[in-house]
């Protein structure tokens, strides 16, 4: 007479392999995905705060002026109150600088967005009592990658604002 006997049959163990790779097969994929959404959304959020921290700063720094020295079709230059003298801004090798009282230029954004097409557009009044800048410009990521998580739509962003000091 034999004992009872331990352990699993061959039909459980392929029964057991089966389930275990139809979850594998389900779930890997899923996580595929999240993972690849995190890295765009990664990617998405650094051009969209890059955009937005650049057009704030460029809004700043015209409002804050006394007066509009020169506009050129890619830079300003700007005439402040003591202590600053003056602001340029303007738009070199995919970064737009900041260049205040001749002290150096400044990159306004990341080394992992590229700017292209900075435009100012002067609206100043006739009789000089308004003094209005319209700007645009376009970003996009710098990551040179042709992966589908890294491609953030180019992004224009236009904007405008008014010297205060009028």
């Amino acid at each position: 007479m034999m004992g009872k006997q331990k352990g699993f049959t061959f039909i459980e163990i392929i029964l057991y392999v089966v389930i275990v790779s139809i979850m594998m097969a389900a779930l890997i994929p899923f996580a595929w995905d999240v993972i690849g959404g995190a890295s765009k959304s990664g990617a998405q959020q650094e051009v969209f705060s890059q955009a937005r921290f650049v057009s704030e700063r460029i809004k700043y720094e015209i409002r804050n002026a006394s007066g509009i020295t020169s506009v050129g079709a890619s830079s300003i230059s700007l005439t402040n109150f003591s202590p600053d003298t003056t602001t340029v801004i303007d738009l070199s090798g995919g970064k737009i600088r900041i260049n205040k009282n001749g002290a150096g230029a400044v990159n306004l954004n990341s080394d992992d967005t590229n700017v292209t097409n900075l435009t100012f557009t002067n609206y100043t009044s006739g009789d000089n009592k308004t003094k209005h800048i319209q700007f645009s410009f376009t970003i996009d990521d710098n990551y040179g990658s042709s992966r589908q998580e890294y491609d953030v739509p180019v992004q224009t962003i236009q904007g405008s604002a008014e010297v205060r000091s009028n």
